[in-house]
This record gives C-alpha cells, structure tokens and sequence, in this order.
C-alpha cells in the first residue's frame, strides 16, 4: 500500500486526471520506487516503468502486485527507445531534470500516440521573483507538514516514503529555470501548457494532436 505523503506524490491525482479516456499502453519514466506507476495502473490497459537504478526497480517489482500488470525495465530513455512503441500517456516525475531537455523532449513527443498526452511534473531553478515568491510561498506548508509527519512516523514507526527500504531516491539539483524550460517546451511541444507549482514544481502538459 503507497501511504504518506511527500512532494511528488502531492501532485500524482494532478496528472492522473491528465489520461485521456480509453487510454492503452502507458509510460512512466522514472519510476524509482514505483509509486506513480501504481497509481496509474488501473486507468490504462498497461504500464511500462523505467528507471536507470537497477536497485530501484527491483524495489518497484517488489512493492507491486502482480495483477497491476505492469512491466518494469532498469534502463535509460535512450536505451528503452519508447518512439518504438507509441504510448497514450507518459509520465516523468521528478526525472525530467536528470537528462538533456530538448532530446528528451523530443523523445517523449516521437513515442506518443495520435492523441495521446505527455504529463510532466518537473523541478526547475528559480531564477525570477516570482520564483522566488513561489519558493516563499511553499515553505510554510512545507515545514508544517514535514514537522508534523517526522513526528507522526516517529510515534507509528511508518518509514518516510521519500526514502525506499532505507535508500535514498537519486537526487540531482535542476539547472533549468522555469522561463529556459518554456523556451524549450515551445520550441518541441507545441500547444504545450507550463504552469509554476508549489513545493519547487511545475506541471507540463502535452496533447499529440496528430
């Protein structure tokens, strides 16, 4: 069972509502632990689910049951080479930042079927003072909760589902700024809709029209 909350799980009903109806195969890059891939499961005929960290996918194989039926592979995007395939629906949480935007962008749109959507909740770098207004903004939340969840795990034992059987997710700070991942967004996905988070988040959301 996927308890507790953490960032990216905040925003996971945000991009569920993103499927579009009679959605087939789905993709989810990034996976870590599998959590999303779980939650999406039951919305599409099918989930493939990567990760580069081989550790992470035999921790996502582990904590999935069988009958979601989903398919997990420890590869890069690269490596996967998902425009062979065709999907109705991709997800990236948390991931996007860990490889070059423009390609990956590119991949992803080559790898969704005609109506298909690309759903992308992703870090940047503030750069701007809205960013930094928006950082400022999330903070009291933030704390709140985490103070309040460190003392809840605490009491009940339940381990922090930002962490996985004691590791860590990959961590790698974004070196884009919302306003770069715009320019880029534009440029590959066009029609694409961008829109600032909080929590130090954005959501990108791509319809494949043809």
């Amino acid at each position: 069972m996927d308890l507790g909350w953490n960032h990216n799980a905040h925003y996971h009903p945000l991009l569920l509502r993103t499927v579009p109806d009679g959605c087939g195969r789905a993709l989810d890059v990034g996976c870590g632990a599998g959590r999303f891939a779980r939650a999406l499961a039951p919305a599409v005929e099918g989930v493939d689910a990567i990760d580069v960290s081989a550790d992470m996918i035999e921790r996502a194989r582990a904590r999935t049951p069988a009958r979601l039926g989903i398919h997990y592979t420890a590869a890069s995007l690269q490596a996967f080479a998902p425009e062979q395939r065709r999907y109705g629906f991709i997800s990236a949480i948390a991931s996007l930042h860990h490889m070059p935007l423009t390609t990956t962008l590119r991949t992803l749109r080559a790898a969704l079927a005609p109506g298909g959507v690309l759903a992308v909740v992703g870090l940047y770098r503030p750069e701007s003072l809205s960013d930094l207004a928006a950082t400022a903004a999330a903070a009291p939340p933030h704390w709140a909760l985490g103070a309040g969840l460190a003392a809840a795990r605490a009491v009940t034992r339940t381990p922090d589902p930002e962490r996985t059987d004691g590791a860590a997710m990959p961590v790698r700070d974004p070196r884009a700024s919302l306003r770069e991942i715009g320019v880029v967004a534009a440029r590959e996905l066009p029609g694409a809709q961008l829109r600032r988070l909080l929590y130090w988040r954005y959501v990108l959301v791509y319809h494949r029209r043809s």
